[in-house]
């Protein structure tokens, strides 16, 4: 069925005005009769209808009226946000309508959540971050290029591989021997005498134009293999690529500006995925899995990347292996949380969708469930171990039997860290975690970080789609997220000081993603403190609930 053009630019539209909405940039901002109303920034009065709302986020109609009076007249989406993106200058405004094209291009999500793959859970992404001007925005990458290597159009093709003299490659400890075993189940050789490295297609094809690639090549420190087997996808990430017939997924730099960040790993950031993957091997790690067994962790065990002539990592280069656990592809997948809540423009999301069936109690019973199997773990692991891990929407995936969830999975160590004061602990059980990653945070800023990515953005987004999707009342949820909170609280045998926080505090820390995009800032150049991204208070919920 073919959208009309309002519907296929809601996404869009709902995305900017939520991330306004919630970092205070709109004007005089108000609901009134089932209209949010605001000035832009010419004090011109704007009204956009509601097709839902919740105490979080807002859905839009599409019917959006310009000017005052009499004199008020219809205006499209693309003209709205043209004119709202304006304000924050020419390159803002580039990457917002760039954001909305892509949006515009992607096909029409496809098939039932409970019986999405790996890759088609992946893939059912189709506008990104709920709240963000522009969560489509690709700099330097043209929509042709986007429409074979962007997740939501689901296109396949090889690895760029190359082989390298091991005197410029830096590599972790037995990882050569895992970039082999990669090589000969995708390649189908490997040369004895160099290492074998896998690159991202549209990467290659920036580095082979630099003069350091250059300069390596005519030194005979690097040697071209080809491309491998022309059966890779995308995931969410667009950077971390998948293959059923491979045994770990591939995470490579991508030398442009996705939304917030240019996507440049670090040697900080993959060091982190090498210390989760000794954590998860050692004995504190089994007791890990089994005190939570519902609870699954990707691991990052290796990484390699090119060095200069003189000896300079190339952050450009960097590859990373991630466990690839999903290899079979007639199987139902774990689904990504962001793409089950993601709203659809012709009925409900695919949460929505699969609770219909479930019948009329099922949303309830389902948020329990998730609160239960796939959240507390991850809470618990900051009570129990200081262990703090990022899973927000994209990052957290949820396994389905039958519809109910019954298993998490954790994703990308770039986001791992631990609290200090648990460090002698963790050193004991896994030497050297931490060293080296930039990651060891006090509490205040550790359960902030935690609190955005888990509480605001995985926990408290999953609740307001159940309640724009008109399931249930967002009171009753609420009453089950603190009623959650509180048992986990009571019961718990370590630290409680998260579960007092988002019990008590009036307010919950949240990133402020229309501030960050606005301000140009990359920031993935955060220091040791983490990111460089702007974070403010957000309302508690279930704290006004308390007071009232």
């Amino acid at each position: 069925m073919e959208l009309p053009d309002t519907q296929i630019e809601l996404p869009a539209l709902d995305a900017f005005i939520n991330a306004a909405l919630r970092e205070d940039r709109l004007a005089k901002a108000q609901f009134c009769d089932g209209l949010l109303q605001f000035r832009d920034h010419h004090g011109v009065r704007v009204r956009i209808g509601l097709k839902a709302r919740s105490g979080l986020r807002i859905l839009c109609n599409g019917t959006i009226l310009h000017g005052e009076g009499s004199a008020a007249h219809q205006i499209s989406i693309r003209d709205l946000l043209t004119d709202l993106s304006a304000a924050g200058g020419s390159l803002f405004q580039a990457r917002v309508l760039d954001s909305l094209d892509a949006i515009c291009a992607a096909p029409q999500r496809q098939g039932r959540a409970d019986q999405w793959t790996f890759a088609q859970a992946e893939q059912a992404l189709k506008a990104g971050h709920a709240f963000h001007p522009n969560p489509r925005s690709r700099d330097e990458m043209t929509l042709a290029e986007a429409e074979r290597y962007a997740p939501e159009h689901a296109g396949i093709f090889g690895l760029q591989w190359v082989a390298a003299r091991p005197d410029h490659v830096q590599i972790n400890p037995d990882a050569e021997r895992l970039f082999r075993t990669l090589a000969q189940a995708d390649l189908g050789t490997t040369p004895d005498d160099l290492i074998p490295l896998p690159w991202h297609p549209w990467q290659a094809k920036q580095l082979f134009q630099t003069d350091d690639m250059q300069t390596l090549y005519s030194a005979g420190v690097l040697k071209d293999l080809g491309e491998g087997s022309g059966s890779w996808t995308a995931t969410s990430s667009m950077r971390c690529l998948h293959a059923t017939h491979a045994p770990f997924m591939v995470k490579t730099s991508l030398s442009l500006r996705l939304t917030n960040s240019v996507r440049h790993l670090s040697l900080r950031e993959v060091l982190r995925g090498i210390h989760v993957s000794d954590l998860l091997r050692s004995d504190l790690g089994k007791q890990i899995k089994r005190d939570f067994p519902t609870l699954h962790i990707l691991g990052e065990p290796g990484y390699a990347a090119l060095r200069d002539m003189s000896g300079n990592i190339l952050d450009p280069t960097i590859t990373v292996l991630r466990d690839n656990p999903f290899r079979d592809a007639t199987s139902n997948g774990p689904v990504l949380l962001a793409a089950l809540c993601e709203p659809s423009p012709h009925g409900p999301s695919p949460l929505g969708g699969l609770l219909i069936r479930l019948g009329p109690d099922a949303p309830k019973k389902w948020f329990t469930q998730f609160l239960n199997v796939v959240v507390w773990p991850i809470l618990e692991l900051r009570a129990r171990y200081g262990l703090l891990f990022g899973a927000h929407q994209q990052n957290l995936m949820v396994g389905l039997s039958e519809g109910w969830p019954v298993a998490g999975w954790v994703r990308d160590c770039q986001g791992t860290g631990h609290l200090d004061s648990f460090t002698d602990r963790l050193t004991q059980a896994c030497p050297g975690i931490g060293e080296g990653t930039e990651n060891i945070v006090d509490a205040e800023l550790g359960d902030g970080l935690v609190t955005y990515y888990v509480v605001v953005n995985s926990v408290l987004n999953t609740l307001a789609t159940l309640v724009l999707d008109d399931l249930t009342e967002e009171q009753d949820l609420h009453d089950i997220w603190r009623n959650f909170l509180i048992r986990a609280r009571i019961q718990t045998p370590g630290d409680d000081t998260l579960y007092t926080r988002l019990l008590d505090r009036s307010t919950l820390t949240c990133k402020g993603n229309f501030t960050t995009s606005i301000s140009g800032m990359n920031e993935a150049d955060g220091d040791a403190r983490g990111q460089i991204a702007t974070f403010f208070e957000l309302s508690n919920p279930i704290a006004e609930t308390l007071d009232a």
